[in-house]
C-alpha cells in the first residue's frame, strides 16, 4: 500500500481582486472628469471675432467662466446663475486664491455691454485684475 502524499503546487497565484477595484475607481473617476470639463462649454454661444489672437495662450491657475447669452442670462458650470451668484462666485474665488484667478466671459455676439458691465464692476471691487473675453479668430 501506498502513504498518502501531499501534492503541492509550486506556482503563485496573484489576488486581483483589489486591482480590478482600482481599474474601477480610477474609469469613475475619469467619467467624472471629462463631464465636469466639457460641461462650461454646453451652452451653444456665437462668440465675437477677432484679428489678432497673440497673447490667449497665458493659463491662469484658477478660471471662472461666465456665459453671458444673447437673452441677457448667465451661466457659470453648466448651471444658470443670477447677477448676485456671479458675485458671490468671484468674491470667494478671489478671497481663496488671493487674487490669482481670472474671470473668463464667453458673451454672445448679440449680447449687450450692459449685460457684460456689472461682471466686470464686480471684478474690479474684489481686485480681480485678469479678465478676459472668450473669442474666435477671424477668418481670412
Amino acid at each position: 500500500m501506498k502513504p498518502p502524499s501531499m501534492t503541492r503546487s509550486r506556482s503563485v497565484s496573484f489576488n486581483v481582486t483589489s486591482l480590478i477595484d482600482i481599474v474601477f475607481l480610477l474609469i469613475i473617476f475619469f467619467l467624472v472628469a471629462s463631464h465636469v470639463a466639457r460641461s462650461e462649454a454646453v451652452e451653444p454661444v456665437d462668440l465675437p471675432k477677432i484679428s489678432d489672437p497673440a497673447g490667449d495662450e497665458e493659463q491662469a491657475p484658477r478660471r471662472i467662466v461666465v456665459t453671458v447669452m444673447a437673452d441677457r442670462s448667465m451661466w457659470v458650470g453648466g448651471r444658470q446663475v443670477a447677477l448676485p451668484q456671479v458675485e458671490q462666485l468671484i468674491l470667494s474665488a478671489a478671497q481663496e486664491s488671493r487674487n490669482e484667478i481670472e474671470v473668463r466671459i464667453r458673451a454672445d455676439h448679440a449680447a449687450t455691454y450692459s449685460t457684460i458691465e456689472p461682471v466686470l464692476l464686480a471684478c474690479a471691487q474684489f481686485g480681480v485684475t485678469r479678465v478676459g473675453f472668450a473669442v474666435l479668430p477671424k477668418s481670412p
